[in-house]
């Protein structure tokens, strides 16, 4: 039976340039649906671009391109991904266009973002975000929160949800029982402000006046490295290791150092580092945004914190630190949540009925 060609986008799919969930799940998905042949196609810049004018020569010419990769690969269907924020909704808005064109069914992939939560500002970016919406055969997204959300604001009916997941097999470790000598804790992700990134260097800089010991693990790139990495390292010495882009064994090896996994974002979709640090028992800190709150549940597998609120932030880990039983429980119930929930089995099923919907069901 000959395979439907699918052009799948997403940033770089090489752990070692980039940081994204986005290029994490499709990664995921290249690897484990073998029933499709897809294409990747590069949507989205490198984590270490410079500058402002080269990233836009490069979007255009991506997006000049992408018809010529229809053609080439003889696609059956577009997979579109992408964070729902101004980038991505002009980017997309594009995209979809030549799919029109050629009359190739789309499958819209919603990956959270500050707009999808935070409100759509301005009738220009609502007029693409509804074109977009509405000429997608079908919408995925994350959460039924995101769903109802797209199925208000722009009057869509063909809005589905499917959470991220992932191979659980690769990091569910035994639980911790204890946490180390010297509690560690990790960010892994993009170094931006909108990560909570200067949240946690104050809330260290307040356990550090209290003389708590701890240690930081910093991992990911980004637009703050160069600011925030000295900083760290003034105030924690030795007690602070940045790592830069870890994947593979390394990735793994550094979530089993890890006992806290610190993620204050002020918008998120389902960040694939959190399902992975979880699974191997690792406790999220993490603030409730995005289908965030879908799965972790305060006081029973994580801890939620308020969003920009670092006495908030800075008390919650403090009482953490004191209490390592609580964190035990935390970790164990951190494991069997994501485990049970968000492994890559029944995805890739779930994955196929969307395509089957978009080839078969025109709008």
């Amino acid at each position: 039976m000959q395979k439907t060609n699918i052009l799948i986008t997403a940033p770089s799919l090489d752990a070692k340039i980039n940081v994204s969930g986005i290029s994490s799940m499709v990664k995921t998905i290249i690897e484990y649906n073998i029933e499709h042949k897809y294409h990747h196609f590069l949507f989205g810049r490198k984590d270490a671009s410079l500058g402002k004018i080269m990233p836009i020569l490069n979007t255009l010419r991506q997006l000049i391109l992408f018809p010529f990769a229809l053609k080439k690969y003889k696609i059956d269907l577009v997979h579109q991904n992408f964070p729902f924020d101004p980038k991505g909704i002009l980017r997309e808005s594009v995209a979809g266009l030549w799919c029109k064109i050629f009359h190739i069914p789309v499958v819209l992939h919603v990956h959270g973002g500050k707009f999808l939560t935070g409100g759509t500002p301005g009738g220009f970016y609502r007029f693409l975000a509804g074109k977009l919406f509405h000429g997608s055969r079908v919408t995925v997204v994350l959460s039924d929160l995101e769903k109802e959300i797209i199925r208000k604001k722009y009057k869509c009916a063909n809005v589905c949800v499917l959470e991220n997941c992932i191979d659980c097999a690769r990091f569910s470790f035994v639980a911790k029982t204890v946490m180390t000598a010297t509690p560690a804790f990790l960010f892994m992700g993009r170094i931006h402000e909108s990560k909570g990134v200067y949240e946690i260097l104050e809330v260290f800089e307040r356990l550090n006046g209290d003389h708590i010991p701890f240690r930081f693990i910093l991992c990911g790139d980004g637009s703050l490295r160069k600011t925030l990495v000295p900083k760290f390292n003034a105030l924690l010495g030795n007690r602070f290791q940045y790592r830069g882009i870890v994947y593979g064994q390394e990735k793994i090896a550094t979530i089993r150092e890890a006992d806290f996994f610190l993620l204050p974002s002020w918008f998120e979709g389902m960040p694939v580092a959190l399902l992975e640090t979880m699974a191997a028992g690792v406790v999220p800190v993490i603030t409730r945004v995005g289908s965030v709150g879908r799965l972790v549940h305060h006081g029973e597998n994580g801890i939620i914190i308020e969003k920009h609120n670092v006495p908030d932030m800075y008390e919650k880990i403090k009482y953490l630190l004191a209490h390592p039983a609580t964190c035990a429980a935390l970790s164990r119930n951190a494991t069997h949540s994501v485990t049970r929930d968000y492994d890559i089995s029944g995805y890739v099923s779930r994955l196929n009925g969307i395509y089957a919907q978009a080839l078969h069901h025109p709008l």
